[in-house]
């Protein structure tokens, strides 16, 4: 080898070691970036003050559902999640809607409404509504109504899940001071006599605000006013739960279409969309959910989300390039 080249060969493969190493740490930083959570936009509508529950459109890009809870009129908002404008509106009747908390879209294309907020706890008129979705536009549409009754008597009723493959349904209540109680639903609905809400798990955590589910119906995000937890809905046992930014007052949670990530939102006026990267869980090593915010344990990292199979490798590339850089400057050297 000429040694005017020979002198370059080392520097030269030094460079390249810096450079895969450089390039691979602002890979990698810009992937930590995009797994933050961020705030999408703010629905910035005067009719909207007190916004608690959230629907995704399977039907519709870019747009969810919302509506107010109690002393509010009975009408459903579609906003553009990217820009937080109101796109259209739908005004209910067929009953009367008193305390609408949560709001979900079954696999058919339904709309349930969740009239079952009962701070009191002694409701006898709670129900669930449901519509076609209606998509962007002003509409007016007369709603079924399916009337509740709890096992256990009256129940402050926040989170409404719905499966998206069998339509199964469930509710969860919002307890001040303990476990909440998750109860299921009858598989086929009456809007003529009562359905008779039937207790399944008593350790639901405290201060459920809403729920949602994964498209495969086997797991249930529950969002408190803090955190998120994600439960293994065969056994209504937590897998993890994380920290939730800070919201004024916490009310909704939506799993998005792609099912990587959620929205939450909360009260309050200009209440911001905020998209939070998820990982559906694989395994289900069930842990007891807590019973109390106020002493409930650290919440579990998240899965951390697969690379592109080089930001999470520089070191087998620096390691590669080293080996490379022995083996030619001891040809090299052999040669001469």
């Amino acid at each position: 080898m000429n040694p005017r080249y020979r002198r370059l060969l080392i520097p030269g493969l030094l460079l390249a070691l810096l450079v895969v190493v450089l390039v691979s740490s602002l890979v990698g930083r810009a992937e930590g970036a995009t797994a933050e959570p961020v705030v999408v936009s703010h629905i910035d509508d005067p009719r909207i003050q007190e916004a608690s529950g959230l629907a995704i459109s399977p039907d519709h890009e870019d747009l969810a559902y919302t509506i107010n809870d109690s002393n509010n009129s009975p009408t459903v908002y579609a906003v553009q999640i990217s820009t937080g404008s109101v796109v259209g509106t739908t005004t209910v009747s067929g009953g009367t809607l008193l305390d609408t908390e949560a709001i979900g879209i079954d696999g058919d294309g339904v709309l349930w409404i969740a009239d079952t907020g009962d701070n009191r706890e002694r409701r006898t008129d709670a129900a669930l509504y449901a519509i076609p979705e209606p998509g962007p536009g002003a509409h007016r549409t007369t709603a079924r109504r399916y009337p509740i009754t709890y096992e256990n008597g009256p129940a402050n009723v926040e989170a409404l899940l719905i499966d998206p493959s069998t339509g199964a349904k469930s509710l969860v209540s919002k307890s001040l001071l303990g476990n909440g109680t998750v109860y299921a639903l009858p598989r086929t609905l009456s809007d003529r006599s009562a359905n008779r809400a039937t207790v399944v798990n008593q350790e639901a955590p405290s201060l459920v605000t809403d729920g949602t589910t994964t498209a495969d119906g086997r797991f249930a995000l529950l969002r408190s006013y803090t955190a998120a937890y994600v439960v293994d809905i065969a056994t209504w046992r937590s897998v993890s739960s994380e920290q939730l930014p800070s919201q004024p007052q916490g009310e909704s949670i939506a799993i998005e279409q792609q099912g990587r990530s959620f929205l939450i939102g909360s009260e309050g006026e200009r209440s911001a969309l905020i998209r939070v990267p998820f990982t559906v869980p694989v395994a289900t090593a069930s842990t007891p959910l807590p019973t109390d915010e106020a002493t409930e344990a650290p919440p579990q990292q998240r899965t951390p989300r697969a690379g592109n199979g080089f930001a999470g490798a520089t070191w087998f590339w620096a390691a590669g390039v080293m080996v490379l850089l022995v083996v030619v400057s001891v040809a090299a050297t052999k040669r001469t």
